[in-house]
């Protein structure tokens, strides 16, 4: 008994153009004649079941419309239950001031002749020991900006030496010793860790060297952490 296009290629296990690119047929024509539009042509008859690999006697020349799929009833999820609510985590307990902070507020109120302790506890509206370590760091911090606040800058003061202590340093003494005998072309003896001695006029200086010209002519540059100490010729320093 002959069967529907449709149901032979279903059957078969092939997809429209599957067919229709086996058989030669278009997959629109397949398509109207597996909906009964039109009754099968002999020669793609032939050619439907060359594919299928039937005989022609057994495909209907008019298929019977494929039924219609039934959709299946949207499945309806079960309503969520509702979440019970989340239980308040407990508050942590305030930490307790550490001693360095109570020990560093008494060190700051001694900076002060109106703050002390007493003040402080006055301030707080509890012992020093009952603060907890946020309220010690806000006290902490209101003195240092009050500090901050009424201590003056600090000048510096002209720092002026009578010696120079290192080698490499140039100061006020030095200068105007090295200055002054430059400018009056004295002659500079100059003594050695390796107790060399040198003299010779000043022709320059530097914070690390001293260029002298000796009574030859020749010029010579001594590195400062070279000189044992110098002085002008004929002076006692």
């Amino acid at each position: 008994m002959p069967d529907n296009l449709w149901e032979i290629r279903r059957r078969k296990k092939m997809k429209v153009r599957d067919l229709a690119a086996k058989s030669g047929v278009p997959a629109s024509t397949i398509h109207q004649y597996e909906a009964g539009e039109n009754p099968i042509s002999q020669a793609h008859l032939r050619q439907l079941a060359r594919a299928l690999i039937v005989d022609t006697w057994d495909i209907k020349p008019v298929s019977d419309p494929k039924p219609r799929a039934q959709r299946a009833p949207a499945k309806t999820k079960p309503p969520r239950e509702p979440r019970p609510p989340k239980e308040a985590k407990p508050a942590r307990p305030p930490v307790p001031a550490r001693p360095t902070q109570i020990e560093h507020l008494l060190h700051l109120a001694e900076r002060f002749p109106d703050v002390d302790r007493a003040t402080l506890e006055a301030q707080a509206g509890k012992t020093l020991e009952e603060l907890t370590t946020k309220e010690a760091s806000e006290m902490l911090s209101q003195l240092q900006e009050r500090l901050r606040q009424e201590q003056p800058p600090r000048v510096k003061q002209p720092f002026d030496r009578h010696r120079a202590y290192l080698p490499e340093g140039v100061d006020e003494f030095e200068l105007k010793y090295l200055a002054t005998a430059q400018q009056a072309g004295d002659i500079l003896h100059v003594t050695l860790f390796d107790r060399k001695q040198l003299e010779g006029q000043i022709l320059g200086f530097s914070p690390y060297s001293i260029t002298l010209r000796q009574s030859d002519g020749e010029e010579t540059t001594v590195n400062k952490l070279a000189i044992a100490y110098y002085r002008k010729k004929g002076a006692d320093q």
